[in-house]
């Protein structure tokens, strides 16, 4: 039993392991070994020092504190990689056997087996930390020399132990995200659900929109900052931030498509369709509306925030050409982008609002019923 599981998993781990990272073993394997004993001293070196000289960099991995560390970095990250990869691979369907299976060996046998793995996978860093502590200790250096053995026997037990705990570990059901259970009782308009999916699954993406959000605003007012309080300059801001959200607006097309095609079979009139829609848009733009509103004038706030739902508006009825995807939209976005940075440039920036919305209707009202599609 012990002996047809270490060869399970030497099949399914260590081949795979070094199946998927053999490019970036070779690369730096062969040029840690062509640097030990090939490189080519600088100037007149008496031959008796040649060798001293090709073994610089091994003997400073013993000698020199500064490469030591390194050294010991290094071997951190690549068990930290090899314990990535192998727990990835346990979590695998294919690989549930092991739970039924395995785990049914003694702790001791199960630990001695995964160490055996681990081992197998540390075998060209082992390689070479022999091959240092061999020339640390021809020149003396014995107590760091085995310092090294010891860390990397260490990152191998350690890392043995963490796949034991994990084949281990029962599997437990997914407990609820916070929002789910502050937000259980609560109310949910259905126009307002692409919010709470916003902030229950898509908050990675949620935040690094408010980022790019924020440095692009940034960017612009540094750029210009002698037109601060330019019309055309905080036009052009709103539709930085716009563009900004494009992969969240593409994001509730496809979350409307999966879960809310329902809704073109209730008695909702279109417009209501039409416009409800941006309630999402504005909770998702709660931080850039309170920043507009606490930096700039009452009648310039409501100008910038038309002008933004109108181009959000635009935006998401786009969408609903020929069942578009996100490469085509993006051109689309941009593309208008540019012709919208030509309009305000030359003043005409508030007639973009009232011709955004006519024809964001127009495509809406023309293609929101097409194949099905609801946006």
């Amino acid at each position: 039993m012990s002996l047809l599981s270490n060869t399970a998993l030497k099949k399914i781990f260590v081949d795979g392991f070094y199946r998927t990272h053999a490019g970036m073993l070779v690369f730096i394997f062969v040029v840690l070994i062509s640097y030990c004993l090939f490189i080519n001293t600088l100037g007149t070196v008496r031959p008796d020092q040649i060798d001293f000289w090709q073994f610089f960099f091994t003997i400073s991995l013993v000698s020199n504190p500064l490469i030591l560390t390194f050294y010991l970095i290094g071997s951190s990250l690549y068990a930290y990689k090899s314990l990535k990869y192998v727990l990835n691979q346990m979590a695998l369907p294919q690989q549930e056997f092991l739970y039924y299976s395995f785990t049914s060996a003694a702790k001791k046998q199960q630990f001695m087996a995964w160490c055996v793995v681990q081992t197998c996978i540390f075998i060209p860093l082992l390689c070479y930390t022999l091959y240092a502590i061999t020339i640390g200790i021809v020149f003396g250096y014995y107590l760091i020399s085995i310092g090294i053995l010891l860390f990397q026997v260490l990152l191998i037990v350690a890392s043995a132990y963490i796949c034991l705990k994990e084949n281990n570990r029962l599997i437990e059901a997914n407990k609820p995200d916070c929002l789910i259970r502050v937000s259980r009782k609560w109310n949910k308009p259905v126009f307002l659900l692409y919010t709470f999916q916003v902030f229950n699954q898509s908050k990675l993406a949620y935040v690094l929109t408010k980022l790019l959000s924020w440095v692009l605003i940034s960017s612009v007012l540094v750029v210009f900052a002698d037109l601060k309080d330019d019309s055309r300059l905080l036009m052009l801001v709103t539709s930085c931030i716009v563009v900004a959200h494009v992969v969240l607006i593409y994001q509730e097309k496809v979350f409307n498509n999966r879960y809310l095609s329902f809704l073109s079979n209730f008695p909702f009139t279109k417009e209501k369709i039409f416009f409800s829609f941006c309630l999402n848009y504005l909770v998702l733009l709660l931080p850039e509306i309170c920043w507009i509103f606490t930096n700039f004038g009452i009648l310039t706030s409501f100008g910038l925030i038309a002008f933004t739902f109108s181009t959000i508006l635009l935006f998401r009825s786009l969408l609903l050409l020929n069942a578009m995807q996100i490469k085509g939209f993006l051109i689309w976005v941009f593309s208008l982008f540019f012709l919208f940075y030509v309009f305000i440039m030359f003043g005409f920036g508030l007639i973009l609002i009232p011709l955004n919305v006519i024809v964001a209707w127009i495509l809406f009202n023309r293609n929101y019923l097409n194949n099905s599609i609801l946006c």
